[in-house]
């Protein structure tokens, strides 16, 4: 039996448990002969296993397995039966893989861990590299050898490091690096002037071997110098022109030629900060912008890109870069614009649709505002108080059987407690005349019968009530006009304010006072 050891995704892992075996990449695939302890040594081991792995984003991604074969068999064949440990890549994969995983499967320490930070180191320097492969193919241009022999590989790969880190710079490094690690947070212009002031810091950063403060660079003489210029809106070349012939920037610009003696370092950090501060949100490809930047600066140009490039990485420049090709894959510039004139007209018409709904919603809004403070104040007490505390006789409809189908507008007059009263619905069934009241002080208490239907709700708050127990409601008894009406406070007993009694003497006015005072608890005063 052979020790094998394989790199694999976590869905192929998913698929080898469930389906029992998987076709493994060769090119993945490490054999080994000592220990699983001893693993942790074997750099040659992780070499071998990591070389062709693609990236990913998190270290969920992947795990290793360790599986056991026959040697006469194909190691790249494996089932679920000869696995013997699943690596994780590190300990937060681990947690997620058993939090993920059937619980019976058993997830081990990581092997190496440091292996998705050395794994990511790689990863940051090809797609630095890309993404000058990307930019060289964007803008058309040549030279990546000679760049290399100015920026090495050796530096950038120790300088992405350093990035993933967190790592500021510090030390003994080259002054591209500090170049391309330059953060500005001092109040420069935002011209061309503040980018020569960029280049003074970053030049005393290196001097430093570290990275100064704002103070330290404005007590330089180069700065001063170049404060003369603030305001004057001068260009790069003009700038340039002026502190060649100044004295005082004579040791600056000296200084520079030691230390970059192999290319123009002030005309190559221009066109870099000038290229990272225009693409810094968006990278799409300005011919007439590009093709000005490499006849002006020539070589310093294409050393500047070289720098971008390693800056935005692949992850930054490869959708423009699919555009400027284009790729087979692509849909062709007439599909791709009718695409986008579509897109545009479905906009403007959600936008157009979306303003209506909102106009819509914003009637409906001041509508219900209209409602609530007039309608609400008119049917407040007719709400408070339902005709007899009974569905039954509600506007003619439901009710007794007897009396289901008349509305409160047929009723007859009330005729207190005389003893020939029949009511309307028996009238045919009796045939019996009703007499003329003979009491002429009872018809004048009488309610005039109500017109409309709306009439017949106000014309109910003019029965009185009397106290209610539990759900039970009292005798009712009909007040007449002139009516007395007694104010109540909040916890139900009558007010002993001024004004809190008042006399109403026809329904109008019944019915308007207690419009004008919904908010309030108006009683009539029993007699």
């Amino acid at each position: 039996m052979k020790n094998y050891l394989a790199i694999i995704r976590r869905s192929d892992f998913i698929d080898l448990y469930k389906y029992g075996f998987f076709n493994l990449d060769k090119e993945k695939i490490v054999d080994f002969d000592c220990d699983i302890s001893e693993l942790p040594y074997r750099s040659d081991i992780f070499d071998s296993l990591f070389f062709r792995m693609n990236s990913f984003e998190s270290s969920f991604a992947y795990l290793i397995i360790n599986y056991v074969k026959e040697e006469s068999l194909d190691f790249s064949i494996v089932s679920i039966e000869e696995v013997r440990h699943v690596f994780p890549l590190d300990f937060e994969a681990k947690r997620e893989f058993e939090s993920s995983f059937d619980e019976h499967i058993k997830i081990d320490n990581p092997i190496w861990s440091d292996a998705v930070s050395l794994i990511k180191k790689k990863q940051m320097f090809h797609s630095s590299m890309q993404g000058v492969r990307n930019i060289f193919n964007i803008f058309k241009l040549d030279g990546t050898d000679k760049c290399k022999k100015i920026i090495s590989d050796d530096t950038v790969e120790e300088m992405l490091s350093a990035v993933y880190d967190d790592v500021r710079p510090q030390g003994d490094l080259p002054i591209w690096v500090y170049l391309m690690r330059y953060e500005r947070h001092s109040f420069y212009p935002k011209d061309s002037l503040g980018y020569f002031m960029d280049i003074v810091h970053i030049v005393v950063n290196f001097m430093a071997k570290q990275e100064v403060d704002d103070m330290t660079v404005e007590s330089t003489g180069i700065y001063n110098v170049l404060c003369k210029f603030e305001g004057k809106g001068l260009k790069s070349n003009e700038i340039m022109h002026y502190l060649k012939a100044d004295k005082g920037a004579a040791g600056f610009l000296n200084k520079i030629s030691l230390f970059v003696p192999e290319a123009d370092f002030i005309t190559t950090a221009i066109s870099y900060l000038k290229l990272r501060d225009k693409y810094k949100d968006e990278f799409v490809y300005d011919v007439k912008f590009i093709e000005a930047c490499k006849n002006a600066f020539g070589d310093s140009f294409t050393l500047a890109s070289y720098m971008a490039g390693i800056a935005f990485s692949h992850e930054k420049t490869y959708s423009c870069l699919y555009k400027v090709l284009p790729l087979a894959i692509y849909k062709s510039k007439e599909e791709m614009a009718a695409i986008l004139l579509r897109k545009q007209e479905e906009q403007i018409r959600a936008k157009r649709e979306m303003e209506c709904i909102e106009y819509e919603r914003k009637k409906e809004r001041e509508l219900e505002i209209e409602r609530r403070k007039g309608g609400k104040k008119k049917c407040k007490k007719a709400q408070d108080y339902p005709p007899f505390g009974v569905s039954g006789y509600s506007q003619g409809r439901g009710g007794y059987p007897t009396w289901g189908q008349q509305s409160e507008e047929s009723f007859p007059p009330y005729q207190g407690n005389d003893p020939d009263y029949v009511p309307a619905s028996m009238e045919k069934q009796k045939k019996k005349e009703f007499p003329i009241p003979i009491n002429p002080v009872k018809e004048e208490k009488t309610i005039v019968e109500p017109k409309s239907a709306k009439e017949s709700i106000r014309q109910e708050n003019l029965f009185a009530y009397s106290d209610m127990q539990g759900t039970e409601i009292q005798t009712r008894k009909l007040s007449s006009f002139p009516l007395k009406l007694q104010k109540y406070t909040p916890k139900g007993k009558p007010s002993t304010a001024k004004n809190s009694i008042v006399e109403v003497h026809n329904v109008e006015e019944y019915n308007k006072f207690l419009n004008a005072h919904s908010k309030e608890n108006w009683k009539p005063i029993k007699k």
